[in-house]
């Protein structure tokens, strides 16, 4: 690779770094995150929030009076008094309402109705000083393929939460090049074609949290992509005791050391 072309490479590497930690940043990004509830299946109180929640097959329920503060994000932005019900699909989430400046987000997980509370003046937030990550390096920018299964398949793995496990869709394998020989792992599907390949290795619990996440170029019509490992980022679990993120899948350990990407975060509360 030439002087230019790495010069390129690590300025490329700069602004999406920038913009990942704006990201993780924002007002009421993942390093905001206060809070994650269960919801019963009976209306209950919450420490640290008015109202009274609860979920059942019709969705989630929330039970308030105008005194309490609570406001409604979608659709329009009113007071919360008396009930409100709400859905969301697995895996997914929607910011539900607000408490003063906090967010109240609905979650769906394994079957179960939760909600997560973000906070802009969280303490992960207001002592957050960066990502740190190892040095750019060309050589973890590997060649590869995707082989598509015929079928998505749904595999149930386990999570960062021990009371829950969920499933993931694979989509295919990638396989990847290194300089000791090619290795294989299992892909789901990532934003704009991309493929999206969690993993374990051996930095793991020394040097990185316990998985990681990298994002491939998109597939040409033969398959052939690039995996730019400088580009492993660290899923919300690593910054907040409040992910759900799934683990990988047990054939997505790689026996060797990914010394690219972002390094374990520096917390508040470990």
């Amino acid at each position: 690779m030439t002087i230019t072309a790495t010069s390129e490479l690590h300025d490329a590497w700069a602004r999406w770094h920038d913009a990942r930690e704006a990201d993780l940043a924002a007002d009421h990004g993942w390093l905001s995150l206060t809070g994650f509830h269960w919801l019963p299946d009976t209306a209950t109180t919450l420490d640290d929030l008015p109202g009274s929640w609860s979920a059942g097959d019709g969705g989630a329920t929330l039970t308030a009076a105008e005194i309490d503060g609570l406001r409604t994000i979608e659709p329009g932005d009113g007071t919360v008094e008396g009930t409100i019900t709400a859905t969301v699909a697995e895996a997914g989430s929607l910011p539900w309402v607000r408490h003063g400046d906090r967010l109240v987000e609905l979650v769906l997980r394994g079957g179960r109705y939760a909600i997560r509370v973000r906070d802009p003046r969280a303490a992960e937030r207001a002592a957050f000083d960066g990502i740190p990550t190892f040095d750019v390096d060309p050589s973890w920018i590997r060649p590869g393929r995707f082989t598509p299964l015929a079928e998505p398949k749904a595999v149930t793995v386990d999570t960062a939460r021990a009371d829950l496990r969920q499933q993931v869709v694979t989509v295919g394998t990638v396989e990847i090049s290194f300089p000791d020989g090619p290795r294989t792992l299992l892909a789901t599907a990532g934003q704009g074609g991309r493929l999206n390949l969690s993993f374990r290795d051996r930095t793991n619990g020394e040097l990185t949290a316990p998985w990681r996440v990298v994002s491939t170029s998109i597939p040409t019509e033969t398959g052939s992509l690039v995996v730019d490992f400088n580009r492993t980022v660290n899923l919300p679990f690593a910054f907040t005791e409040y992910g759900t993120c799934p683990a990988p899948v047990p054939e997505n350990t790689l026996p060797l050391a990914v010394t690219a990407g972002e390094l374990a975060p520096v917390r508040v509360t470990p």
